[in-house]
Formats: C-alpha cells, structure tokens, sequence
C-alpha cells in the first residue's frame, strides 16, 4: 500500500494551524520548489487539504456552476479523481471521512454522466470524467446505484468508446468504469442486455492482442457473465475462444489473468454445458493454457483461487481426467499449499484444499498418472539431501586417495619397464637387470634390511610368480603337455616358475638372479611363447595397503613384444586402526541407515505401483540407486570375509599368494560407490524441481493452441 511521504504524515498528525496557508501555495515562478520529492509533497497536501475540509462536495457544487466551461470542467475533475485515488490507496488510514460522500451527496455521478453527454467529442474532458466515475464507483459500490437514474447511461459511456474507436487508451477508461459501476448487482441486472454483450465481445475480438484493451474488456465481462442470459450469449457469440485466447497471449499480466480465469469460472457456474466447451476447445489445449496461466501468477491470491475453482469444475468430468493429470494440476495445487502458509493464508489453504481432492480422484482414476506422482515431502527432500551429502563425505574419507596414486605410480615408475621389447633377448636382459634390481635389493652383512625390503616403506611379500602360456608346434594349439624344460602346466595359469627373495645357502640357485639364468639357458622363452605374466605382492608399511603387481609380456607374431604393467592396490583395514576412533566408519553407518530407509521407499512404491513401476522413470532412478547401495554393501561383506586374518598369514610366509580375488571386490567397490555416487546427484536435481519446482512443466512456454 501507498504511504504517505513524512512530511505530509507530520503535517497531518499535527493539530494547529491548517495544513497549507494560502500564501503558501506554491506558484508557477516560485524558485524554491526545485526537486520532484518536494513538489509530490506539495500535491499530497493540497489534496489532505480537500480531505480534511471536505471539499469534494464543493467542486462538485463548481463543476455544475461552470459546466459550459471546458477547462473548469476538465480541471474539476482532475481533481476529484485525484483526491478519490489517493484516498483510495492510502487516505482511508488517516482519514475518517470518505470522500465519496461528498461527492454522491453533491450530485457527482449525475454531473460526470451529464458532461458525458456534453462533451462527447473532446477527449481531454473525457479521461478525467472516466477516471472520477470509475474510482468513485468503487469506493461506495452501494450509493453508485445513482447511475440507474439516468436513461441510456450505459449509452453514455459505451458512446465515449463508438465516437473514439481509435482510441485505446479511452476504450480501457470506458470500460474500466464501465466494469467498476457493474460490481453493483442491481446496476449489473439494470443494464445487461444482448447488444451490450454483443458490442463488448465484438470489442474484445477485435483488440485481444492489445493488453490494455483486453484487461478493460475483461473486466466488465467477467461480471455480466454471472448472469444466465449473458453467460449464453457470451457463449454463442464464440466468447470462450475468444477468452482463452487473450490468456494465451496476456498470461503474464496479472490482472489480465485474473479476469480471464474469473469470466471462465463464472461461465461454468451457469451452465456444465460450458465446461465442456472449456475443456475441448482448440483441441483440448483449454486447461494447458489454465494451469499455465496459475502457474505463472501461482503467488496471487485471487488467480490461485480462480483458477483452481475453475480446473476443479473441470475435473469432476470423467473425460477430462488425462488432460488433467497430464499437465500436472495435483501438483501445482500442491505447491501452492506449500506456498501458502500463516494464520493469514487459513482461508487460502482451505479452498485450495477442497480442490486437492479432486484432482487426486484424477490421479487415481489413472493408473500410469498414479504412479507418476513424486508425493515428495519437504522431510523427504531433506534426508536425501543428507544421503547426498554423506556419499560425498564418504568419498572424501576414502583411504584410496592422492597418497594411494602417488605411491602406485611411483612403484611402477621404479621398475623402469618400456612400452615394447624387440625379441626374447632383451627380455632376458630387463628381467636379469633393471628388474631385479628394482625388487631384490642387496642386502649388506652389517645392514639391518632384509632382502624382502625394497626401496622406501615397501615390502615384497612371498615369491615372484612367473606364468607363461604357449603354442603347440604341431597344429598352433595352445601346448598344454608336460615337459621338464617348461614344468608344469596348470589350467588356469599355464607353465609356472618362481623367483625366490632370499638364498638359502651358499653354492644352491636359490636366487632371482640365478633362476633366471637358469631359465634362459633352458630356453625358457622361445618362439612358442604366446604370452608371459609376471606377478608380485607389494606392502607399504607407511600406507598399510597391499598392492597386486601384474607384469604382462604380450609376443605377437612378427611384431615387437607389447609390456603392460598393472598395480592395483587393497585396503585390508578401510578404517585405519580401530574402527571405533574413525570417522569413515560412522559416515558408513549413515550410509546403511539411508540405504535401508530408501529400501523401505522403494519397495513401498512398488506395492503401489507395481503396475507401472516400471514405466516411470523417476521410480526406475529411485530403484537403480537402491540395487546400487545393496550391490555396494553385498561387495564389501564378500570383501571382509575374502580378506581375511588367514589370508594375512599366508601372505606373511615364503610362497606366493594370489590377491586377484581381493583386489577385483576392491576395485568393483569403487566402481559402484563411484557409479552410484553420479546417479544420486544426477537425481538430486530430481527432488530439489520436485519440491520447489514441480510446476515448471506449467509454465513452460509450448505451442498450445491455435491462433
């Protein structure tokens, strides 16, 4: 609401001496008056002045000694709509006095529709007449019955707007007073008639791409269609296309929307006829543009409440219930609940309440509609929010971080392997030298090392496994026979052969270096050999994590051998000490209580909708992460048991034991956590739309009808 400027609330809260002396009125050559703050000022008290003294009666008494006089009139009236708007919009706080009195007990409305009748043709008197009978007509709808004295008023006003076709701005003046004298229903019921309706409609095709126009038109016409007879007319005269066209292109003014949605409503209270035609004009596109148009002006009290009075006569048609659910009414009604909170909003939430209901019947009428519904909660979009935030504190804690990979690469980038090796010779070559001595580290007498030791804070647990796997010389098969040169063969490895750490005694190849020598006298490695896997167990001590190493020696026919070299690493203890002091392990807790929690969601939403759970993809996502967390945790406990004390043992001793089985859970653990971690904040934006947004698809601008 207007507020008065300090220096006219100072003025008018004193009492004392009047409010503006007569030689204090400003002039036209005054000097001082130089800022516009200070001349609004002036104006707020000049018309305190009327006010307070009551003078509207007396410019009404003016007006009717001066009405041949063109300039007297016109200024006179300036004036009284002047004093009526600023009453209108911050006066009736500080004054008691309502200046309509005056002016219905000095004849007011009577002189403005006389000097209608006038002064037909001068346009400069007629805005200001326009105005005082507009303003006037609402601030006493009652005593405005006045205008019912006078044969052929409505022709008075109807004929500023014959006589000034080409002028829009006096066709909204027009029919904004028009509209103001009719919230009087006896002035409604005196002057309705079939070639009124039929004039305002005309009007309204012709000017609905002018917003203007078509707010002024609107409003008239959203009160005369609550009577039977013009609602019909209305109707036949193709109104309602006519209407829902202006909220097509008008939306986005408010009280264009307004108006519109209150003719509409009003249309379906006289007839059910109508709602028909609501709902199936321009190819059932009526309620898009409805839910749009609420949608967009959701916060305005009067549309929501029109507009959701108008879809809900809507809805309780059977065959209107796809359209309905398909443009997301139940949860627009929803948001605006959401919206609409306080003790001064109870009488909002109960009528929107009531239409809730409704529009729930149209969800449950339609099963696939059904199971669309979110039905999230604030509460909900709260603990996903921590599900979210948990995922990603998780993720921060991971003992797999930056120190991991460095440590990784700095272990494989020890062993100094290239990319390819020309023949078998040089494969020798890198085995007998950079690679053993970047495992088997000399050991001096006085040293306290032991030849396990390697280079910083790691460890190489047990031997050297060395696997080959080669072709047959007859038919190229894969050689699978026993022979004393290669050893054994085993199905899942091929032939194997060791590298020990540590010599036993002295004169005895029990060295690395001494079998590899061995091997490549024997010829080992000949043109037969398809393919060569080198593996090894690694702990750092500083990291306590294991590392899998995996050497692959790939012999393609008549190409150069291709190197690939693998570290993947394994957390035995996740935790880092004792569970109870890590703050992992509580964040993991968190991790199960939500994971079961969306297991209850989920298999609720699947007895709910188990019909076409499947078909509606926010469920699926809901479901996806849930398989996901289970996936997770069933991986971690095969984890647990697969690396196991005994398992620690046996790496502990001479022989070498494979973590294939170790490292893979570890690896498909982070590819889940990392999988499900994108999906969960790819849905995020899911529940924060659903919660706040849920009603965008409503204000989405789409073609919807035709012009």
């Amino acid at each position: 609401m207007k507020r008065l400027s300090k220096a006219v609330q100072d003025r008018v809260g004193r009492k004392g001496p009047p409010l503006l002396q007569d030689e204090h009125v400003p002039t036209s050559n005054d000097k001082s008056a130089h800022s516009s703050v200070h001349d609004l000022e002036q104006v707020e008290l000049q018309l305190v002045q009327v006010l307070k003294q009551n003078g509207v009666g007396e410019i009404c008494r003016t007006i009717k000694a001066e009405i041949d006089t063109i300039w007297a009139v016109q200024s006179a009236f300036k004036t009284l709509a002047s004093v009526g708007h600023f009453y209108f919009s911050c006066g009736e706080t500080v004054f008691s006095v309502n200046p309509a009195d005056g002016f219905y007990d000095s004849d007011g409305l009577l002189l403005a529709l006389f000097a209608l009748k006038k002064f037909p043709h001068h346009r400069e008197v007629l805005f200001p007449i326009l105005d005082t009978i507009s303003i006037y007509a609402k601030l006493d709808v009652e005593r405005a019955l006045t205008f019912c004295a006078i044969d052929g008023g409505v022709d008075l006003i109807m004929n500023c707007v014959r006589n000034h076709y080409d002028k829009p701005n006096l066709i909204c003046m027009a029919h904004d007073a028009l509209g103001s004298l009719i919230l009087n229903d006896d002035i409604r019921q005196h002057i309705a008639s079939t070639g009124l309706m039929h004039e305002l409609v005309t009007l309204l095709d012709r000017f609905k791409s002018n917003v203007d126009v078509s707010r002024a038109l609107l409003y008239p016409l959203s009160h005369l269609v609550v009577l039977r007879e013009m609602a019909h007319t209305f109707v036949d005269l193709n109104g309602i296309p006519t209407a829902l066209h202006c909220l097509k292109q008008h939306k986005h003014d408010q009280q264009a929307a307004w108006y519109a949605l209150a003719l509409l409503n009003a249309l379906t209270t006289s007839d059910s006829y109508h709602i028909q035609l609501i709902g199936t004009v321009f190819s059932h596109k009526g309620v898009p543009l409805i839910a749009r148009a609420i949608a967009m002006h959701v916060q305005v009290e009067e549309i929501a409440l029109e507009g959701f009075q108008l879809l809900e006569r809507i809805a309780t048609v059977s065959q209107f219930f796809a359209v309905i659910n398909r443009n997301h009414v139940l949860e627009l009604a929803y948001h605006a609940l959401s919206l609409y909170k306080g003790p001064q909003y109870t009488h909002t939430r109960l009528e929107i309440k009531k239409r809730v209901l409704t529009f729930q019947t149209c969800a449950i009428q339609d099963g696939h509609a059904y199971a669309m519904q979110e039905r999230l909660t604030k509460g909900d979009c709260i603990l996903y929010s921590i599900f979210v935030a948990l995922t990603a504190v998780a993720a921060a804690l991971s003992p797999y971080d930056h120190c991991t990979h460095h440590m990784t690469q700095a272990l494989t980038a020890s062993l100094r392997l290239p990319d390819t090796f020309p023949d078998t010779a040089h494969v020798w070559m890198y085995l007998e030298s950079a690679f053993v001595s970047s495992l088997f580290r000399p050991v001096t007498p006085d040293s306290m090392a032991t030849p396990a030791m390697m280079d910083g804070s790691n460890v190489l647990l047990g031997n050297v496994l060395l696997h080959q796997r080669r072709l047959s010389v007859v038919d190229l098969t894969e050689d699978k026979t026993t022979s004393d040169i290669f050893g054994v063969y085993m199905e899942e490895r091929g032939y194997q052969a060791t590298l020990p750490p540590v010599q036993a005694a002295p004169g005895l190849c029990h060295s690395a270096k001494c079998v590899l020598a061995q091997l490549r006298h024997s010829k080992w490695l000949d043109l037969y050999t398809r393919s060569v896997v080198i593996e090894w167990n690694v702990y750092n001590a500083a990291l306590d994590i294991h590392i899998a190493m995996t050497l692959s020696l790939d012999f393609a026919v008549g190409a150069a051998i291709q190197t690939d070299l693998r570290a993947t690493p394994a957390y035995f203890n996740v935790y880092r000490g004792v569970f109870l002091t890590s703050a992992l392990f509580y964040v993991d807790m968190g991790l199960v209580f939500f994971t079961l929690y969306s297991v209850w969601r989920a298999g609720g939403k699947l007895h709910r909708y188990r019909q076409y759970y499947f078909f509606v993809g926010a469920h699926v996502m809901d479901g996806l992460i849930v398989v996901l967390w289970l996936g997770i945790w069933c991986t971690r406990l095969h984890y647990v048991t697969t690396a196991s004390y005994s398992l620690m043992v046996q790496l502990a001793g001479p022989t070498y034991v494979s973590l294939r089985d170790v490292t893979s859970l570890a690896q498909q653990d982070r590819v889940l956590f990392a999988f499900v971690s994108l999906v969960m904040w790819l849905n995020w934006t899911r529940y924060l739309s659903s919660h706040h947004l849920r009603y965008l698809l409503c204000v989405l601008e789409v073609p919807t009808c035709q012009n």
